[in-house]
């Protein structure tokens, strides 16, 4: 008998998580084909890998759904700790690519730390505002606190670097002290003092300098700093409103990098145009509907801050993603979830979604189970008062 009575998975939110996976192995598929055979030796190597993945983080997002969030919210401590343990040793031990030490190669396989990190520090942030309203309102006891484990998070991207995971992980972290009640003046001097100091972190490092030049004019730069940027937007323009036809681009043919992770939008856009973009927006759209919607409605404070930063970290990836392969944003070495090839960031989403799971399945838990064992003990007296009369006659 299990402690908990869970409700069935949200059906909405779960089968269009499942449709954006699927319609991940198509476009992974049509985008890593020829690069996975000139890389590989064979044009199914990353398919498959991807389809090792997928059902791995998918046991994961399950597994996590099951537990009970009062469960999240006791070991806040621990999976902190544990946190900063693996960004930490991530600097020491971790594998440098591409001028960035942020992942450990195990078994030929990569591993980002942040992607793990990410919903400890949600976890931590809805403990804390939760359990400690009534320090809110003072700067020094309140705000400070999680002002210092959120920095010090951010300090150990930044050296790795990683500079747009620190940003994400800031953003969240104001959405859920404005939600969870800090006060706006507090907010509002934190944000002043926090945009200079990310000013000067772009301009301290000249490779972010020149991804903000050529986020402003990527055709000043087209083959040097712009050039990433300059594909991208060739892709989205050649697909038009509906598309080259899946299967049919060409700038996924050795001409835009990364094109089945950080940019598998801008074939998306090419293969199937607009129409396939709306698409993709409009399921999404609904997970993110789904995750909020579990937020407002759960039945603790802990519980309704843990989903909607659950649900934020999700969303502003997203954005980001999408953003920055357009030219909305500076480009950043961000996936898309659920879309986007990558092993660890697969992972670390549904983990994310399995908290918000973790919050829809349980809702109530208590009132149901002490309805339930309150049916059960009134069964057993009257089962027991029927013995005794049968024993009397």
């Amino acid at each position: 008998m299990t402690k908990y009575q869970r409700l069935p998975f949200d059906p909405v939110l779960l089968l269009s998580v499942v449709a954006l996976l699927i319609f991940s192995l198509i476009m992974v598929g049509s985008a890593s084909l020829e690069v996975a055979n000139v890389r590989y030796g064979s044009p199914w190597f990353i398919l498959l890998r991807w389809c090792f993945y997928i059902p791995v983080a998918l046991a994961v997002m399950w597994a996590v759904s099951r537990v009970h969030p009062s469960w999240w919210e006791a070991m806040v401590m621990p999976l902190l700790g544990f946190g900063f343990l693996l960004l930490i040793t991530v600097l020491i031990v971790g594998s440098e690519i591409n001028g960035a030490t942020r992942w450990f190669s195990i078994f030929g396989m990569t591993i980002q730390p942040v992607e793990f990190v990410k919903p400890a520090i949600v976890i931590y942030l809805a403990y804390y505002l939760s359990n400690f309203s009534d320090r809110l309102r003072s700067f020094a006891n309140g705000l400070m606190p999680m002002l210092l484990i959120i920095v010090m998070m951010v300090a150990l991207l930044l050296v790795q670097p990683d500079f747009g995971n620190a940003v994400l992980i800031l953003s969240m972290s104001f959405c859920l002290w404005f939600v969870g009640g800090v006060p706006t003046r507090h907010l509002v001097g934190l944000m002043a003092t926090a945009i200079p100091v990310l000013a000067v972190i772009i301009m301290s490092a000249p490779y972010r300098m020149q991804r903000m030049l050529a986020f402003m004019d990527p055709w000043a730069d087209r083959f040097g700093s712009g050039y990433q940027l300059v594909q991208s937007q060739i892709a989205f323009g050649a697909g038009g409103i509906t598309g080259a036809g899946l299967g049919q681009g060409v700038q996924k043919l050795f001409y835009l990098p990364e094109s089945f992770t950080d940019f598998i939008s801008a074939v998306i856009g090419e293969e199937l145009g607009l129409i396939g973009i709306l698409a993709v927006i409009g399921v999404f759209g609904l997970v993110c509907w789904r995750g909020f919607k579990i937020a407002r409605h759960a039945d603790t404070d802990f519980s309704r801050l843990l989903a909607l930063g659950a649900t934020f970290l999700l969303a502003a990836a997203f954005i980001v993603n999408l953003g920055a392969a357009m030219g909305i944003f500076p480009t950043k070495g961000m996936p898309m979830p659920f879309v986007s090839y990558g092993g660890s960031a697969l992972i670390g989403e549904c983990v994310l979604l399995g908290l918000i799971f973790s919050v829809q399945r349980h809702q109530a838990a208590s009132v149901r189970n002490a309805r339930g064992s309150a049916h059960r003990k009134e069964r057993r007296i009257r089962a027991d008062a029927n013995d005794v009369e049968g024993v009397s006659v």
